[in-house]
């Protein structure tokens, strides 16, 4: 054996293995360890076929070399940690990897010793390889397909949600290169497999990158431009459009650093595919926004779905809001479309229902405030066009300016309105409707007016009032304060006259 003609055994596999270190340089979508790990095989395999060699250069001897005691269980093993390391390319052994490396470090001392202890395989003075009895003798292949149906589990749980079609180029290739490793030792034909566990490595590195760049880099789910081509290439299938948006994400960033936004987005990405329902397809196409594509399934499993997601966001501290629409005619743009608008309604009522609390904290915090004072307050309502549409006199207030309850003294503007001075009503009102008109939120109410009470007599009133709006700037809730300052307008009276 020489190096020439070593080199050129393995000239295919040397010039595919130089390629891909080289390809290595430039990549921008796998991970830094991916990389490192992937650079690792590749010695591992250069390593195999060049110890290979040597080994098949030692069966030429018409005696027994140390060599090739060492090198054979060497070989052997290398084959596994090949495997075992393509394995490692994908992180898919994050936890406890040192289980997954133990039946190496149980098998090395085995097949080291086997020459001595003739358990799997053992060497003659004159050089001959002999197998050991019953099923130990196929001992290596066995560690070896040990490590073979991790690598494929690993393919199928990793490949499951993105890339059925890299799944399958990479399984095809790992049966087709088995089938042929098995009628190797079937037909006793020995070879070196650096050449196979080259081409395996080449297509597997391929599918992770072509997985990688369709995949979100923060929740792993697929990515923009995988939604844009998909809604093209699966509009025969596709069903189902939704549309997915998460609530406060700004606030998340702004209050709690980026870290606990991106934290928060991965949450929702894992609530959202937590059911693992098939054919169903989950994309980050936004900072926040979300969408999917049911593939063949009725309105009723979508709607379920949709359901299940709600559930596990609720056990959780996020909001998401949702809009679906079945596809009808094939017309996936269409669905979409109206999807989005059905979540922007949904996410204008969340929001709605969210201030609404919120406005309904506050005006119980200032009855708290005007029952210390003294004072009493009102409280108005307006919809989502900024219509007024409801009005609340407060227990407070009826008491007085001298009234009972509702039937007394109507929650409606005009039970207040009909009341003020005529000198006054003009400019009172004015005032009032002007804040609730000034969308820049710098006006509040803040009045003096005279206002008859049930008596019949006109008392002075400071009333103030703040405006609570939407995120548009149309106006949500209208709170305010009545006191009672008759007593200081009399004195303030008095001494001006002396």
């Amino acid at each position: 054996m020489s190096v020439v003609s070593l080199t050129l055994g393995n000239y295919i596999m040397i010039a595919e293995l130089l390629g891909l270190w080289v390809m290595l340089e430039s990549n921008v979508h796998l991970k830094k360890r991916t990389i490192m790990v992937t650079r690792g095989v590749i010695l591992l395999i250069f390593t195999e076929a060049l110890l290979w060699g040597i080994e098949r250069w030692t069966r030429e001897l018409d005696y027994l070399t140390n060599i090739r005691i060492i090198l054979t269980p060497t070989v052997y093993l290398l084959h596994s940690l090949i495997m075992m390391g393509i394995i490692d390319m994908a992180e898919f052994v994050k936890k406890r990897r040192f289980l997954f490396y133990l039946p190496l470090l149980i098998a090395a001392p085995l097949l080291y010793t086997s020459q001595w202890t003739h358990i799997v395989f053992w060497f003659s003075d004159d050089n001959l390889f002999i197998s050991g009895m019953g099923i130990m003798r196929y001992f290596p292949y066995m560690l070896f397909l040990f490590y073979v149906v991790i690598f494929v589990g690993s393919v199928l749980l990793r490949y499951k949600r993105l890339g059925n079609a890299e799944r399958k180029g990479v399984l095809i290739s790992l049966i087709a290169a088995m089938v042929g490793v098995v009628l190797h030792v079937i037909y006793d034909i020995d070879v070196d497999y650096s050449t196979l566990f080259a081409s395996l490595l080449l297509i597997y590195y391929l599918s992770l990158y072509i997985l990688t760049a369709k995949e979100d880099t923060l929740t792993h789910l697929l990515n923009r431009q995988c939604y844009y081509a998909d809604s093209d290439k699966l509009k025969e299938r596709i069903s189902a459009v939704v549309s997915v948006d998460m609530n406060d994400l700004k606030k998340y960033n702004d209050t709690k650093g980026h870290d606990a936004g991106d934290k928060a987005l991965t949450t929702v990405a894992e609530c959202l595919i937590k059911n693992r329902l098939k054919n169903k397809k989950v994309y980050r196409i936004g900072g926040d926004e979300f969408a999917i594509f049911y593939l063949n399934k009725s309105e009723e499993e979508v709607k379920e779905d949709i359901e299940k997601m709600r559930e596990e966001l609720a056990k959780t501290e996020y909001v998401c809001a949702f809009g679906y629409q079945m596809v009808e005619n094939k017309n996936v743009d269409e669905a979409i479309l109206k999807a989005d608008r059905q979540m922007y309604s949904n996410k204008a009522a969340l929001k709605d229902s969210d201030a609404r609390r919120i406005a309904a904290h506050k005006i119980a915090t200032i009855r708290v405030m005007h029952e210390a004072l003294g004072s009493a307050m009102w409280g108005m309502e307006f919809d989502e066009n900024g219509e007024m549409v409801s009005v609340e006199w407060s227990p407070e207030f009826r008491k007085m300016i001298g009234y009972t309850d509702e039937n007394d003294f109507p929650n409606k503007l005009e039970s207040w309105s009909s009341l003020l001075h005529p000198d006054d009503k003009y400019a009172v009102l004015k005032e009032f409707n002007d804040t609730i008109l000034d969308y820049s939120g710098k006006k509040n109410y803040d009045v003096e007016y005279r206002l008859m009470v049930k008596s019949g007599e006109f008392r002075w009133f400071h009333a103030l009032g703040r405006l609570l709006r939407r995120d548009n700037g149309l106006p949500l809730s209208y709170v305010g304060m009545f006191v009672d300052i008759t007593d200081k307008k009399t004195l303030m009276d008095k001494h001006f006259l002396l």
